[in-house]
This record gives C-alpha cells, structure tokens and sequence, in this order.
C-alpha cells in the first residue's frame, strides 16, 4: 500500500495545504485499495471515505461534519490495524494516528 507515506505526509502538512483535488485523490486511491479487502471494518472504512469524498465536495463544506468523518475514520483506522497481522499494521495504526490528530484540531 504505496499511499501510506503520501497520505500520512499531506497529513503532516495541514489539512489546509491539502487541496480538494489532492484529498479526493487520496481517497479514491484508498477506496480501490480497501475494495479488495474482505473485511466488514475495510467496506465501513470504504463507505465513510466515499462520504468524506461527498462532504470535501460539496458547495459549502461542513467542516464540524468533515471533522466528526475524520474522527471516525480515525477510530476505524486505528481499530483495524490491532486486527490485523499484515505488514502494514504499523503503518496502518500510523495512519490512524494522524488522523486522529487532524480530527482533533492539530496537525499530525
């Protein structure tokens, strides 16, 4: 999973330096990475990333909405990397981290 490093380094940026495109983007590459996990926590993660999509591109963003997605998102991230024996985990555990942070108002 090649977008950790890239992900977890526009994060580190601030979300702000982060543009719409770039973020969906992002997702997009995230979504077609977890569609091929066989997992009931990745098709979650994959359902509140399409919904992030929507929010990030709607006319009027939401940010307390896009805040609350990030949390979740978070949680998830996070919960799924203690499940989960690949090598990644660490990465996967990571990720969530700084969305964790992001969501919580700093910058990861």
């Amino acid at each position: 999973m090649p977008q950790f490093a890239a992900t977890i380094k526009h994060l580190q940026e601030g979300v702000k330096g982060f543009t719409v495109a770039a973020a969906v983007k992002n997702i997009e590459g995230w979504e077609a990475t977890l569609e091929k996990v066989e997992s009931p926590a990745a098709k979650t993660i994959v359902k509140d990333l399409e919904n992030l999509k929507k929010h990030l591109q709607a006319d009027e963003i939401k940010g307390e909405q896009v805040q609350k997605l990030v949390a979740k998102l978070a949680k998830e991230t996070v919960a799924i990397a203690g499940k989960t024996d690949a090598k990644d985990a660490d990465k996967i555990k990571a990720l969530g981290e700084a969305l964790g942070h992001v969501a919580e108002g700093g910058e990861a």
